[in-house]
């Protein structure tokens, strides 16, 4: 799965979890669920593609054995800093990578065998070769583009659309958090560099 389709996923169970609980999303919370969807592949690609420390693109932080773990530390840990919201943006973007990816590559693409990378350590996903994080990204770029190609393809690119407008909605009902720790956050580089 994509990066944004990942951060689609996430943003829309936070949305609804802060809707059914009475919460209110700020742009902390929305930073939060942008980077737990993203986690797992920000720690295990490049450590599988560059360094090659892990097996796969998909091992250590895809691993339910250590998300469900970490999520729970990491929202512990929120709570006793009167950040319960943020955790829980956090944890449940992390978590929705996980079946995310399973039902991207089982249903668009036919490879079930994924789910062995989901138990690492003991087992793992297919090797991923070394060669480096551009390289492997072009990769599944062009595969991507392979698969548009097909006559099914619609398919996806409806689930797409409808995924993406759904999380954008949502986002705009939420008040579009984040858009003003952005605007914050630019002006602040705008002063510095100014000075």
């Amino acid at each position: 799965m994509f990066p944004w389709e990942h951060a689609a996923v996430g943003y829309i169970l936070v949305s609804l979890w802060a809707r059914v609980t009475g919460r209110r999303l700020d742009g902390w919370a929305a930073l939060a669920v942008l980077f737990g969807t993203q986690f797992p592949d920000l720690v295990d690609k490049p450590l599988a593609w560059s360094f090659g420390i892990l097996p796969s693109g998909i091992s250590a932080a895809h691993s339910i054995l250590v998300s469900i773990p970490f999520s729970i530390a990491v929202v512990a840990a929120a709570r006793r800093y009167g950040a319960t919201t943020v955790g829980v943006a956090f944890s449940l973007g992390y978590l929705s990578h996980i079946p995310a990816d399973l039902l991207y590559n089982g249903f668009f693409f036919g490879n079930y065998g994924v789910i062995r990378a989901f138990l690492w350590p003991l087992s793992h996903g297919s090797e991923s070769s070394m060669g480096g994080f551009f390289a492997q990204t072009w990769f599944y770029l062009r595969r991507f583009v392979v698969f548009l190609r097909r006559p099914g393809a619609w398919i996806l690119v409806a689930f797409e659309l409808a995924l993406l407008g759904s999380a954008f909605r949502l986002w705009l009902g939420d008040g579009a958090p984040g858009v003003e720790l952005l605007k914050r956050s630019v002006t602040g580089i705008r002063r510095g560099v100014t000075k």
